[in-house]
């Protein structure tokens, strides 16, 4: 009987010890390492955010989601979701390397620097979401208070959260609406355009036809022309050939007519220039003619007086003009 007990106490500590050294092996130092809970009010649907999600600063995995949960307002009577996360401290280490101690008041320093938690998107393919954490001094810190037994990190909108909120925002059935209005605008006037452009598409046949007859009769019209001008051309080439034989013997007495007429031409401008001597002012000759009528005239005058004279006493012949 004893050496049968020992045997089983044997056997049992051995169980112990395997167990022990399987929890040394499997957690390693995570067993040892301080660790603190922290919670966060999600005002996007977490869909997606399951339990185990990592929790990541800048990429870098610092925690992980141990529960998600829903809780309701008495006083509001609103419901809210509580993200509950787990750091290690030991992940995380101040400038110098001094690891954080796990102390709340750290994590309120680093709050008060801006420390915001937000939802991201961990695959696209499965939708799985993980809360990141980033250092955003320009947002609120707004908290709800709802849990003092934890600390509280405050929450800003992820980006597809901010898309969400957009698309809430538009009123997409009235955008709808308005598209199929505009579809059914488009389409009464695609129709009115097709009622419009078939008769000028027929008039437009039409004056097509009438324009090929225009050019055909244009192109009879232009041979008849060409052919009309081709014979005029060879009547006149054939009335050059009858003029060239005509001139031809008589060419000898052409030549002297324009001789003729040539000599004709000078002498009239010669005349041409005596006459326009004559009708200078200052010419000898002029002033020589002038002087002759001038003469003529005296003597006229004479003679007139004489006339006279002989007219009035037919004795002054003989006697003078005293006619004593």
């Amino acid at each position: 009987m004893t050496t049968r007990a020992g045997i089983v106490g044997a056997f049992i500590l051995g169980a112990i010890g395997l167990a022990a050294g399987g929890v040394l092996f499997f957690g390693g130092t995570k067993m040892f390492a301080r660790t603190l809970h922290a919670v966060a009010f999600f005002s996007e649907p977490v869909s997606g955010l399951d339990v185990g999600a990592p929790v990541t600063f800048h990429g870098v995995r610092i925690g992980l989601v141990t529960n998600v949960t829903v809780e309701f307002s008495t006083a509001s009577m609103t419901g809210r979701i509580p993200v509950i996360m787990e750091f290690q401290s030991e992940q995380i280490s101040w400038e110098g390397g001094r690891k954080l101690t796990g102390d709340r008041a750290e994590f309120e320093r680093l709050i008060a620097a801006g420390l915001r938690a937000k939802l991201e998107m961990q695959s696209f393919v499965t939708g799985q979401l993980r809360v990141d954490l980033e250092l955003e001094p320009d947002t609120p810190a707004r908290r709800t208070g709802a849990s003092p037994d934890l600390l509280e990190i405050p929450t800003v909108p992820s980006e597809l959260g901010q898309l969400w909120a957009q698309l809430t925002k538009l009123r997409l059935q009235d955008l709808a609406d308005s598209v199929q209005g505009a579809f059914a605008s488009l389409d009464h006037v695609l129709k009115h355009v097709d009622a419009v452009l078939d008769p000028l598409v027929g008039n437009a046949n039409g004056a097509l036809v009438a324009a090929h007859r225009t050019f055909d009769t244009g192109d009879e019209a232009i041979i008849r022309v060409k052919e009309e001008a081709s014979t005029a051309l060879r009547d006149l080439d054939a009335l050059l050939v009858d003029v060239r034989q005509q001139v031809g013997p008589r060419s000898a007495e052409l030549s002297r007519v324009l001789n003729s007429a040539d000599r004709a031409a000078r002498q009239a401008s010669i005349f041409l220039d005596s006459l326009n001597g004559l009708a200078q002012v200052r010419s000898p000759f002029r002033s020589n003619l002038e002087a002759a009528i001038q003469d003529l005239s005296a003597t006229a005058s004479s003679l007139r007086d004489f006339a006279a004279t002989i007219e009035r006493n037919p004795n002054a012949v003989l006697l003078g003009r005293s006619g004593k």
